[in-house]
């Protein structure tokens, strides 16, 4: 069985792909989408199928170049970390990609996949954010006038929102931004206290205007972070469900300072 029926029979996905399973330049996956920013969302599908499946954490290092006698190759290098017994293992893996149907230039690479709004903000979102990968946007103006929209993405054992909204105070943003994040801030953590009534508070920081606290109850960790962007509020939210997992944590704090990075980055 292709690699191509047996992702459509374990995942449902309709791939435009052929030919091998990428486990080396001899034997790589044929995509065959044309657009750049489609073959781009192929190789990361591809990856998350099989890496997830697993229940690995897992983010994409970078793309390069492969010289083969024949077709253009590409090489996407992911570093994965998994459980293996007690024992915390780390390695680099790869997936080997043939794109030569691709309409690209002979020295251009395929684009990053990102996650384009235009409203409430016109702003990218990356579709990889540190070790977790977007699953939907929801638009939440339909609930609620002022609430925007929201990004769900993933790992093993979590989940992590983003979301991008003004509340309706976009000019008072634009004026305080400290003053009206911190406000906002304050009833974002009080809403969740007043909703999960076990949890406790570990930590509280604020770093590059981005306020952040983090709670925990039983095996659940909460992180609930608000920071203002031109006219709009950021807030991510992430819960982790096995807090005693080194690796896990260690793999959600460095998504969370991704996440304070790219905000301080638009500032």
């Amino acid at each position: 069985m292709e690699l191509k029926e047996m992702l459509f029979r374990d995942f449902g996905k309709e791939l435009p792909i052929s030919g091998g399973f990428g486990q080396s330049p001899k034997d790589p996956i044929q995509v065959t989408a044309l657009e750049p920013s489609e073959a781009a969302m192929t190789q990361l599908t591809v990856a998350r199928c099989i890496y997830d499946v697993n229940g690995w954490y897992w983010r994409v290092l970078g793309r390069t170049r492969v010289e083969t006698s024949s077709g253009r190759v590409e090489k996407l290098s992911s570093e994965v970390i998994f459980l293996e017994g007690d024992e915390i293992i780390t390695e680099k893996r790869n997936f080997y990609f043939d794109i030569s149907k691709v309409n690209l230039f002979e020295d251009q690479q395929l684009p990053d996949c990102m996650i384009q709004l235009s409203y409430p903000a016109k702003l990218e979102l990356p579709w990889q954010l540190g070790w977790f990968h977007f699953d939907e946007i929801i638009d939440n103006e339909k609930i609620s006038p002022g609430l925007g929209v929201s990004l769900a993405y993933s790992a093993p054992q979590a989940k992590l929102t983003v979301y991008a909204y003004d509340r309706g105070v976009s000019n008072s943003i634009a004026v305080n931004p400290d003053l009206a994040a911190k406000a906002e801030y304050l009833q974002a953590i009080s809403d969740l206290e007043l909703m999960n009534p076990g949890i406790q508070p570990v930590s509280e920081h604020e770093v590059s205007g981005a306020r952040l606290k983090i709670y925990a109850n039983g095996e659940i960790l909460t992180a609930v972070l608000l920071a203002p962007f031109r006219k709009i509020f950021l807030k991510l939210r992430l819960t982790l469900n096995a807090r005693n997992e080194p690796y896990m944590v260690n793999c959600a704090w460095t998504t969370i300072a991704t996440f304070i990075a790219l905000v301080g980055q638009a500032h």
